[in-house]
């Protein structure tokens, strides 16, 4: 092969394992984050109502369309301070939330911001799941890149 090429073909494949790596990174961010809360649950004795305060929106689109979603943040209060947790992995069609809704939030005493809203932990747990699959699947190509670079 021509060295030019291969030089063009070794940084193009770099460039992809650093995209790759950060990738996986910001999966397994993602994967830490929402074990942690879900190993605390035992904990999360308090109990409060919460109600969705803000709505967000994401744009997403495909090639055919073009849509929003939206996720809620619930505002809580415990021994009269204000908590937000915000949901981005209870992402749903814009419209499936209203502002001002109630839901349930288990909360840690010691440590009322680590709370978890009990009508969204299933989908906590298989935000967790993908996050994990994610990060596998991503070092799995990663791995194959750095293994591919290494032997030319």
């Amino acid at each position: 092969m021509d060295a030019g090429v291969q030089t063009l073909v070794m940084g193009v494949s770099a460039f992809l394992g650093l995209l790759f790596a950060a990738l996986a990174f910001m999966n397994f961010r993602n994967f830490k984050k929402r074990s942690g809360l879900l190993k605390r649950a035992q904990e999360m004795t308090g109990s409060v109502n919460g109600r969705v305060s803000e709505l967000v929106t994401v744009r997403r689109s495909n090639r055919s369309f073009r849509w929003k979603n939206e996720y809620p943040v619930v505002s809580y209060q415990v021994n009269g301070k204000e908590y937000t947790v915000s949901l981005d992995f209870a992402e749903k069609r814009k419209g499936s939330y209203s502002l001002g809704e109630t839901y349930r939030v288990n909360y840690v005493p010691s440590d009322p911001s680590c709370c978890i809203v009990e009508e969204f932990r299933k989908q906590l747990e298989s935000s967790r799941v993908r996050a994990l699959a994610g990060m596998v699947v991503l070092c799995l190509f990663l791995f194959n890149i750095v293994f591919s670079l290494l032997t030319q």
